[in-house]
């Protein structure tokens, strides 16, 4: 009945941005169809799951809207949830404008704060520019909007300054160890002071999660207080034995909690606290815990206290981790003859358990992180035993005693933590880059459900992570919604691929590639060296392999990324020999490209300096189908002599959604609007990445990962 109820739960919650519904409607269909579930008799599965999925659409609705903000805002509250990166959500409790008394409010308001956010449960006060939630992503990347509606979300505020109110947790004392600072992960969860090269090892080897205060830590904490329970009560002999357990029951539970506490109540630790809760229950009630029951309560309990964490990728990871653990070991374990010795059955079950946790992750790891360990398997062997089973649980030890106990514990923590690292180094390989988009991901989530059926579910798995080859008959031009920068991607009829520009800095410009399928670029090109422009490309460069990289010069921050720098090549339009650029903007690279009686013209972020010296060096060449506006519309650019020459057809404007500079400006607008070519404009801050397909006589244009725009949440 659980597992049943908790599907439903989990769907709802998921599913509440797509289908909203009140809270009051949700919980009169959830009551009607829970009583039909009790005399369904066969059909009572589906419907538990119809009464849990109202019921999930209910817990979401309930989640009060937080404050819509525009402009410069301070604001007053506690950190909620795990942050991303430097984002963090604030549950506030009073906002005020620039220079205007406080109001009180109530909800989330999503921060990107200066540095890494504090922990949960933090009173701050954060002040900086209030915005709306950016609605652009790239195709296949998750949609913000529903992600910041499920959360009541409806701004977001960068911080300039933060301000603590009262004392953060005092960090447990390592001075002196080797491993100090991986030892305090392992206590709490602080990863951002572990040395790179430990880190990286971490995740490369598919460890990283003994680092994530999780089932592995709980479950410590959860012995713990079970083993100081049953110590406490042994002066207690007339206790019967049921009285007893109950006893040490009470102390696994608080064991677990107050680990969870220390973890900064993660989705992770939630679940295991929920998870080793039951367990406790049940085995003092003398009854063999059911993992997936156990499973199923733990998911209830999360998604009771916290409903918005469904749509988070901590949630994700850990039930999808659990759940391929418990059918992968479940059905390894029964697969096994009786007879092997002990050593044995548990390396092979530790196998079954890693390879299961690796399954069940695949879909969200393919999605969002592309990122896959091969020795996964034999480094968590070699890696759970030293460091989560002596590392952990002594470096425990060391943070809440002193003295002669604490240098020996934090010794022998510091020591098993060198063993379990050395290991590493031995079994360290590059991970592999598995990626698929939101349809693979369902994919190979439906394999790992198919955990009976082993060939289909490999079959469906290599299926979809398989590098198919793609016939194509055409030139594709996308212009990709990076945000405030460009970038773009021109894909020819022969293969070759090239990369113009990769947008501001960050990761989602390569995890596109990559779940397109691309792993190689024949040419990159830098139109100039700002970092809006080539931010992206630096992960690009070292991840892929690339042919060339032209530019007009080298780049220092790319220098050492990419073989082979060049600064000519046929696609550039050359300048006067005697001009002399005012500026890096007026230094951009621009190109002309095109298939039959169609082309493309990229001027980067050319201004009108540069825009005069093409016109006067040859105006005829300048004309173009589809032109990139240069420098995101601004007004410095898009000059009237240089669009009469272009006379484009189509004209696209890259530019943030919202974007502090205001691009485009609307005399560029207009100028587009009122010209005699009349071309139709496309923009990636209203419209997402815009793809145009020419076999060299007819051009087709559509809009890819259009932004859902804003959605209010009914108050």
């Amino acid at each position: 009945m659980a597992r049943w109820l908790a599907i439903g739960v989990v769907a709802g919650a998921w599913a509440w941005p797509y289908c909203p519904a009140g809270l009051v409607a949700s919980a009169t269909a959830a009551a009607v169809l829970a009583g039909l579930a009790m005399a369904a008799g066969q059909a009572r599965p589906m419907a538990l799951v119809a009464a849990g999925f109202c019921c999930g659409l209910g817990l979401v609705a309930r989640i009060e809207a937080g404050p819509e903000l525009r402009g410069e805002y301070s604001a007053r509250g506690w950190v909620v949830g795990a942050a991303e990166g430097r984002v963090a959500d604030v549950d506030v409790a009073s906002v005020s404008a620039l220079g205007g008394a406080p109001v009180n409010a109530s909800g989330r308001l999503r921060v990107v704060f200066p540095g890494p956010p504090p922990p949960p449960g933090v009173a701050v006060v954060v002040a900086g520019t209030a915005r709306r939630i950016d609605p652009t992503r790239l195709p296949g990347d998750v949609d913000p909007a529903v992600v910041a509606a499920r959360d009541g979300v409806r701004s977001v505020l960068v911080a300039d300054s933060v301000v603590r109110l009262g004392r953060d947790r005092e960090a447990p004392d390592f001075e002196g160890a080797r491993h100090a600072a991986l030892l305090r992960a392992l206590v709490d969860g602080t990863v951002g002071e572990i040395p790179a090269e430990e880190a990286q090892l971490l995740r490369r080897t598919g460890t990283w999660h003994l680092v994530s205060v999780s089932g592995l830590h709980v479950g410590v904490g959860a012995a713990i207080g079970w083993w100081v329970a049953w110590v406490m009560s042994r002066p207690f002999l007339f206790l019967s034995g049921g009285l007893a357990r109950w006893t040490c029951a009470v102390g696994g539970i608080a064991g677990a909690w107050l680990y969870a506490d220390i973890a900064d109540w993660g989705v992770p630790a939630r679940r295991a606290a929920w998870m080793a809760s039951a367990a406790c229950v049940a085995l003092a009630a003398r009854r063999r815990p059911d993992p997936q029951r156990t499973l199923a309560l733990a998911a209830l309990a999360v998604v009771a206290s916290e409903p918005e964490a469904v749509g988070s990728v901590g949630f994700a990871l850990s039930f999808g981790a659990m759940l391929g653990m418990i059918l992968v070991s479940g059905r390894a374990s029964r697969l096994l003859p009786p007879d092997l010795p002990r050593w044995l059955r548990w390396t092979l079950e530790g196998l079954a358990a890693s390879l299961g946790a690796t399954a069940g992750t695949l879909p969200v790891v393919a999605l969002h992180f592309q990122s896959l360990s091969p020795a996964s398997p034999l480094a968590n062997l070699w890696a759970v035993p030293w460091i989560g089973s002596l590392a952990t649980p002594l470096a425990l030890v060391a943070a809440v005693t002193k003295g002669e106990v604490h240098d020996l514990a934090l010794a022998l923590a510091d020591a098993a933590a060198t063993a379990g690292l050395w290991g590493l180094r031995g079994v360290d390989m590059e991970p592999w880059a598995p990626a698929v988009g939101v349809a693979g991901a369902a994919v190979l989530g439906l394999a790992g459900l198919l955990w009976r059926r082993e060939i289909l579910a490999l079959g469906l798995t290599l299926a979809i992570l398989a590098p198919w080859p793609r016939s194509r008959r055409e030139l594709v031009v996308s212009f990709l919604a990076v945000g405030q920068g460009d970038a773009a991607l021109v894909e020819w009829p022969d293969g070759r691929r090239w990369l113009v520009d990769g947008g501001p800095p960050g990761q989602d410009l390569l995890r596109y590639l990559r779940r397109r399928g691309i792993r190689r670029l024949d040419s990159v090109f830098v139109s100039h060296g700002h970092p809006d422009h080539y931010g992206g490309l630096l992960p690009v460069l070292d991840a892929l392999d690339v042919g060339e990289v032209v530019a007009r010069g080298l780049v220092s921050d790319l220098a050492g990324a990419a073989p082979l720098w060049t600064s000519s090549h046929p696609s550039i339009l050359p300048l006067p020999r005697d001009f002399e650029a005012r500026d890096e903007n007026d230094r951009s690279l621009v190109l002309r490209l095109g298939l039959g009686a169609h082309t493309f013209l990229l001027p980067g972020d050319a201004e009108w300096a540069e825009e005069q010296a093409l016109v006067a060096a040859n105006c005829a060449g300048l004309q173009a189908t589809v032109l990139k506006v240069g420098h995101h519309g601004s007004r410095t650019s898009s000059s009237a002599p240089f669009l009469a020459c272009a006379r484009p057809e189509h004209a696209v404007i890259s530019a943030g959604f919202d974007n502090r500079y205001r691009h485009p400006h609307p005399g560029v607008l207009k100028s587009l609007a009122t010209a005699a070519f009349a071309p139709r404009t496309w923009r990636t801050d209203q419209q997402g990445t815009i793809e145009f397909r020419t076999d060299g006589e007819r051009l087709a244009v559509r809009t890819l990962a259009t932004p859902t725009g804003w959605r209010l949440r009914g108050r």
